[in-house]
């Protein structure tokens, strides 16, 4: 397909909802979950609450540039694709010049506000998630179905710069947290590629569903995956971050996800992928709900 220049597009000044879509809130609202879970992880009774503040803000900027420019580098790809057509770049509502402007704007804004208001491990980490999303997963991604492991590093990290952000430091907590919400990507991801994997395959994406026509590579790799979450769900605990609260109704969680992974292993169709897209989206807040949950129980019993 040839490529699109900017004479391509009509003539307007691209509206505000195009700008925002560009964001991409709704996987946006995933990573601030996974940073708030890491900073009350590892805060005390008496850290303040406005480092936080400016982490969110500081990591809407810099994710929401990191989307911008992912769909930038994508766009081509993305009308290709009927899940991204109407997006502003491919559907022409915008220039790809002022989306690249727009997304290294807002990513140096969100760059200058965590180096300023938070610290200085936190600024780093938060670029190497973002470097690391665009210049690694993101050309990976046409090229070989590894970059589901390696795009759920960025993925991640955001957890960590919660932690980061509470204590300036990277400790057991951070680690643990890390692991956590790397291995729950796996499953996550993996059922988005089968559910739209012939989406994926017109806009020459390398999923694991690429050479899976059947379903059962990429089932086995859900079950192996949600598996893994189970032991690897009680890091917390393990680290001494949480409690036997904690352990018991993460593991009840983790179950949960295990059997819709099951069932789908034993029916790879794209309804069982659904359900277990799902019960993914459903994992994350419920996790942040038990941290709470035992941190309000630990400190009313003990």
């Amino acid at each position: 397909m040839k490529a699109r220049t900017d004479t391509d597009y009509p003539i307007h000044l691209p509206a505000l909802a195009d700008y925002l879509a560009l964001l991409k809130f709704r996987l946006l609202s995933l990573v601030l979950i996974s940073t708030c879970m890491g900073f009350f992880i590892s805060a005390g009774t008496q850290t303040p609450l406005l480092p936080l503040v400016f982490t969110l803000l500081g990591i809407t900027l810099v994710g929401g540039g990191a989307n911008c420019l992912n769909q930038w580098l994508e766009r081509d790809a993305d009308s290709r694709m009927l899940r991204t057509r109407l997006r502003p770049l491919p559907a022409l509502r915008m220039t790809a010049a002022n989306a690249l402007l727009f997304g290294l704007l807002i990513s140096l804004a969100g760059f200058t506000l965590i180096g300023w208001q938070v610290n200085q491990l936190t600024l780093w980490l938060s670029f190497i998630s973002w470097a690391s999303y665009l210049f690694v997963y993101t050309p990976l991604k046409s090229r070989s179905p590894l970059n589901t492991w390696v795009g759920s590093v960025p993925g991640a990290i955001p957890a960590v710069l919660g932690c980061t952000a509470a204590v300036n430091a990277l400790t057991s907590d951070a680690i643990a947290l890390f692991l956590i919400l790397y291995v729950w990507q796996m499953p996550h991801f993996f059922a988005i590629s089968w559910v739209y994997r012939d989406d994926y395959l017109r806009g020459g994406f390398r999923m694991l569903s690429w050479n899976d026509e059947s379903g059962k590579l990429t089932a086995a790799h859900i079950l192996l995956h949600t598996a893994l979450l189970v032991p690897v769900s009680g890091g917390l605990y393990l680290a001494g971050s949480s409690g036997p609260v904690y352990l018991a109704l993460t593991i009840a969680n983790s179950l949960g996800f295990l059997h819709y992974a099951l069932r789908f292993y034993r029916n790879p169709d794209k309804q069982g992928a659904k359900k277990v897209f799902h019960y993914s989206i459903a994992w994350l807040p419920l996790l942040f709900a038990i941290i709470m949950l035992d941190r309000l129980l630990t400190s009313l019993l003990f």
